[in-house]
């Protein structure tokens, strides 16, 4: 959709301008039914400025805003702030109060409001079992709670991936051999297991072993992320790192104590070292993902538009 967009803008000699939201709208409407993050806001407006927008509306949901009808957000804010030329959606988009407005609304009134519109016809993908799905933001929670994180990076087009600050953990892991860096994630969290996967540490990949559970070896319930960086030493609490989820290795086990324990993550961290084997850390030219992301308001994007115009 958004390569779509973008060539439309190229071909027509318009500006690309993208609206989203900065939070889910369920997160201020219904919070308890809001579905858990997939990326977080920069993470997202990274992978938005990837498609060379001119601009980017980051709308905050208040309930004033989303208490606007369909008609009206189509008058206000695409035709009179920012004045759009061209729409591009998906087929399951909906806008304005109770989501009364939809494709099927666009695609009988758009013309009125004087802006054409094109609907980009969802993806289908084969997942490792052989079963053909059609990709949506749904499934890939599924597949991620699962722990299929292969699948799900089949439908993302990308490895799932957490960006979280390093965090004190228990110092269990270093004790054992294995000093691992704790997370405290704002995303959804994979199945309980233990993963191959890949740390970005200040612009540096390194094959990772990930450990998703409650540590139930120590009578601990909550459930934590922390995970062993293969090849790297350093003290980097309080920075923030990505955390890519490759593939699933095993469940969580409990364990008789540490001397059991630390023989089995000997074993992942092996299994991991032979996942990467031919892998070795690339230093990044530049530290861009880290970067904050460009942003713009409806009235912006308009002036933005105006001056491209003329």
């Amino acid at each position: 959709m958004l390569t779509c967009g973008r060539t439309l803008a190229t071909q027509c000699g318009r500006p690309f301008v993208m609206m989203t939201f900065a939070v889910h709208p369920l997160s201020i409407l219904t919070p308890q039914t809001a579905p858990p993050s997939l990326m977080t806001l920069n993470q997202r407006m990274e992978l938005l400025q990837s498609f060379s927008p001119d601009a980017i509306i980051l709308l905050q949901p208040d309930p004033q805003f989303l208490a606007m009808a369909a008609e009206t957000f189509l008058h206000k804010v695409v035709v009179s702030t920012i004045g759009a030329k061209h729409m591009v959606e998906g087929p399951s988009f909906t806008f304005g109060c109770g989501a009364a407005g939809d494709v099927a609304m666009l695609e009988k009134q758009h013309a009125a409001y004087g802006f054409d519109f094109t609907v980009v016809p969802t993806v289908a993908t084969t997942l490792a079992d052989l079963t053909e799905v059609t990709v949506s933001s749904s499934l890939c929670r599924w597949l991620i709670t699962h722990g299929r994180v292969q699948d799900a990076a089949q439908l993302l087009g990308r490895p799932y991936t957490l960006r979280s600050v390093v965090i004190h953990g228990q110092g269990r892991g270093k004790k054992m051999g294995y000093p691992t860096v704790n997370l405290a994630v704002q995303q959804l969290l994979p199945a309980q297991g233990v993963y191959s996967g890949r740390a970005r540490v200040a612009g540096c990949w390194y094959p990772a072993a990930i450990s998703v559970g409650t540590n139930s070896t120590f009578d601990q319930h909550q459930v934590s992320v922390e995970a062993f960086l293969l090849d790297f030493a350093g003290d980097i609490y309080d920075a923030s790192i990505d955390l890519e989820f490759d593939q699933w290795i095993r469940d969580q086990q409990s364990f008789a104590g540490m001397e059991p324990l630390q023989r089995r993550i000997t074993l992942d961290v092996q299994t991991v070292r032979h996942v990467y084997e031919k892998f070795k850390p690339i230093k990044e030219k530049s530290d861009v993902n880290h970067r904050p992301p460009g942003q713009a308001t409806p009235a912006s994007a308009a002036k933005l538009c105006q001056r491209q115009q003329s």
